[in-house]
């Protein structure tokens, strides 16, 4: 079951650093997916948040003008999968979605994780890419986790 499986990432695991840190877990063992094969893709409909107290986004079903900006990884294993079910936690539900990548016309179908909690955790301003690439430049990804 190899390379069947594709994920909107639209946080912490758009930076090739971290996806790798988690699919690897942790440098331990090595990952099937390319790393620079992410494209940028729009998840329209859905809103990003920063998450209260923490170094990390949410989405959550937004109006039909919200979009979020990430990007779509294809390649995954069923068991990289596994793996980011594990890290994105109950906080989180992995959900059957489409977006568009590169201005395409074409949605395409992929999956994501939405946020599931209480939305008092939510803080009301979008989550800032640039912060938390400065974050992991100064200490290691293993503190994070």
């Amino acid at each position: 079951m190899s390379g069947e499986f594709s994920c909107f990432f639209y946080g912490t695991l758009i930076f090739p650093e971290v996806i790798k840190h988690v699919l690897s877990v942790g440098g331990r063992e090595k990952i099937s997916v390319d790393l620079n094969s992410g494209a940028p893709a729009v998840l329209e409909g859905y809103k990003r948040f920063q998450v209260r107290g923490a170094w990390y986004p949410a989405i959550v079903k937004g109006h039909e003008n919200d979009e979020t900006k990430g990007v779509l990884f294809k390649g995954l294993t069923y068991n990289d999968v596994l793996k980011l079910d594990n890290f994105e936690g109950d906080q989180y539900k992995r959900i059957d979605v489409k977006v568009f990548v590169d201005n395409s016309l074409n949605p395409i179908p992929t999956q994501t994780y939405i946020w599931i909690a209480s939305a008092d955790l939510l803080e009301n301003k979008d989550w800032d890419p640039n912060k938390f690439k400065k974050l992991i430049e100064n200490q290691s990804i293993d503190t994070l986790d």
